[in-house]
């Protein structure tokens, strides 16, 4: 009695064992379709030392005729006041900023960089802040 009662307890979970591993599955999730860029940018990162001489948080590629790096510079010189984090401004008018701009496949002006990212074009300061406090 005891037996038919087990079985037919378990009746509902083995009749559910497919949509169980089907939703176990789901919970695993797919591959990083970025994870070799990801990869890739921190490769670049870590062969740039003088990135981050000094202990700062972050790096920001600049030139005096980019129409948006002033703006951008005095924002993330403020946020890095506020946050208390080292922030390197890098001038590509220098040839060697410029040769290392292009060497972490940046291109637009400005850039950032921090430890474990690249950042193409200006950033809003509210998103560089959540990115500095992590």
């Amino acid at each position: 009695m005891i037996r038919l009662a087990l079985i037919l307890c378990c009746l509902p979970l083995l009749a559910g064992a497919d949509s169980l591993r089907e939703r176990l599955r789901a919970l695993v999730p797919p591959p990083d379709p970025y994870a070799q860029e990801k990869a890739d940018d921190l490769a670049r990162i870590a062969r740039e030392p003088v990135l981050f001489t000094e202990g700062q948080a972050i790096a920001m590629f600049t030139h005096p005729d980019c129409d948006l790096c002033g703006h951008a510079e005095a924002e993330l010189q403020a946020l890095s006041k506020a946050l208390g984090v080292g922030v390197q401004i890098l001038n590509t008018q220098s040839p060697a900023n410029a040769a290392l701009m292009e060497r972490l496949s940046l291109d637009l002006l400005p850039s950032y960089v921090m430890p474990d990212r690249l950042i193409r074009g200006q950033m809003p300061s509210f998103v560089l802040e959540r990115y500095l406090t992590r």
